[in-house]
């Protein structure tokens, strides 16, 4: 047997299994934009598409929106951002045709469009027909929204595009992202590493890791940071992530420096302390300098600094890393901190870092025992649901059609499932070419 051959049974089974795992992927309903809502923290795809059409503007669109809309764009997912309202429809698309959110304008369908939907909202298109309006993109963008250079496919301070077929190790997400946009960023490129310098030992499976990503709103172990590769060698001096909860990027610490230097040495609130150098092509160089960033923080002294990202100051940027219970901690601290506290004041102007900061999330789409969408079913459940939006007369013809066809598929398939024998291209070419010559 051919080693790229499957027989009839796997082959049917894994058709079943690649719906089954599709709709693991995207469980969402998308039926409904998010525009109305206003900010959300929320998971936000970067359309690449709308942002060359309309001259290089930054454009984030909400779930629903990236299947419903966008669907055959270039997309980026950024997984979660705060505050956030989606960019679907709204002026910042104007040059976009036809760019009015498909969702929105459902209710402004002219008279006579035929809005073919099966009975999964999944699977529904309110694409324009003939008769359809070319709507433009009219909608009042929000003023709040935060860009970043996301929004234009690169990430980290490396301000590299992301791939998630190619990419190795692990990106973690800045928790705080006040000045950086809640950026993601590469493990090496934290502690100021050349990226690259610790090659990971990918694993050439030749398949989509696209389901290794973790799912968006949860902890840092899962949330703020997503393993593309197995095996890999690990950053050395960097935190496993099992050690700490949240990352808060050396540019935020530095924004709010006076602040965070009341906490960073409370080891109920901060796992870890690591300096951000440049450029830096080996571990040895990294630990010279990171004994003189310590020796720096210990003592009044000016100890020489090779590489270093540094202000004007001189200082050596840094990043934080916080405990598993860091929340509990700062809400302590916010019921016996003076009122004319600093670190009172911030905490009460940042209350995301310690209070709940829920993702919103659309109403999850049901599934059957055998993992198919209740309302979908399998894509020939979805075929029947098409022939039912037909005239009566056209439906009895396809499904009589569909019928026949089916019979005569299951007869030419089922000695070859009894034998688990492969059915070769050549069979099946010359199946359909009978059938053809039939009509």
């Amino acid at each position: 047997m051919a080693e790229d051959s499957v027989t009839a049974v796997d082959y049917l089974e894994s058709q079943l299994r690649l719906e089954r795992e599709a709709r693991e992927l995207m469980p969402f309903e998308p039926d409904e934009c998010t525009f109305e809502k206003g900010e959300l923290r929320q998971p936000v795809f970067a359309c690449l598409t709308c942002s060359k059409e309309n001259n290089d503007t930054p454009i984030g669109v909400c779930y629903s929106c990236s299947i419903q809309c966008h669907s055959t764009h270039e997309l980026v997912e950024l997984f979660t951002k705060r505050n956030f309202t989606c960019d679907c429809g709204t002026t910042k698309m104007a040059k976009t045709s036809n760019g009015a959110c498909q969702l929105r304008r459902k209710g402004n369908d002219v008279v006579g469009v035929s809005s073919f939907r099966s009975s999964s909202r999944r699977f529904s298109s309110t694409s324009a027909s003939s008769v359809h309006l070319d709507l433009p993109a009219e909608d009042i963008p929000s003023s709040s929204n935060i860009y970043n250079q996301n929004y234009m496919g690169t990430f980290c301070s490396c301000k590299k595009p992301y791939n998630p077929l190619e990419e190795t190790g692990n990106m973690i997400q800045c928790y705080f992202g006040f000045v950086c946009g809640e950026d993601w960023y590469h493990e090496e490129c934290i502690l100021g590493y050349d990226r690259g310098t610790f090659k990971t030992k990918k694993q050439m499976t030749g398949g989509n890791i696209l389901h290794k990503l973790a799912e968006p709103g949860e902890e840092a172990s899962v949330d703020q940071s997503f393993n593309t590769t197995a095996n890999e060698m690990k950053v050395p001096h960097f935190p496993d992530l099992e050690d700490f909860e949240v990352f808060i990027c050396w540019k935020c610490v530095e924004q709010f420096k006076l602040v965070f230097e009341l906490i960073e040495d409370d080891k109920e609130i901060v796992f870890s302390r690591l300096p951000h150098f440049n450029g830096i092509s080996s571990e040895s160089e990294w630990e010279q300098l990171y004994s003189e960033f310590i020796s720096s923080k210990t003592e009044e002294t000016t100890s020489k600094r090779i590489k270093l990202e540094t202000k004007e100051s001189g200082t050596t940027p840094y990043s934080l890393f916080l405990t598993p219970n860091f929340r509990e901690k700062l809400i302590s601290l916010t019921k016996i901190l003076d009122k004319d506290s600093s670190l009172l004041k911030f905490l009460l102007n940042h209350e995301y870092l310690y209070l709940d900061d829920p993702v919103f999330e659309p109403p999850e789409e049901a599934l059957s025992n055998d993992g198919a969408s209740s309302a979908t079913g399998s894509l020939l459940d979805l075929g029947s649901a098409a022939l039912s939006s037909l005239p009566r007369e056209k439906a009895i013809e396809g499904l009589q059609a569909y019928d026949k066809i089916r019979s005569k598929l299951r007869e030419f398939f089922k000695p070859f499932a009894e034998k688990g024998e492969v059915v070769a291209e050549d069979k099946v070419r010359e199946f359909f070419a009978a059938l053809k010559d039939q009509k």
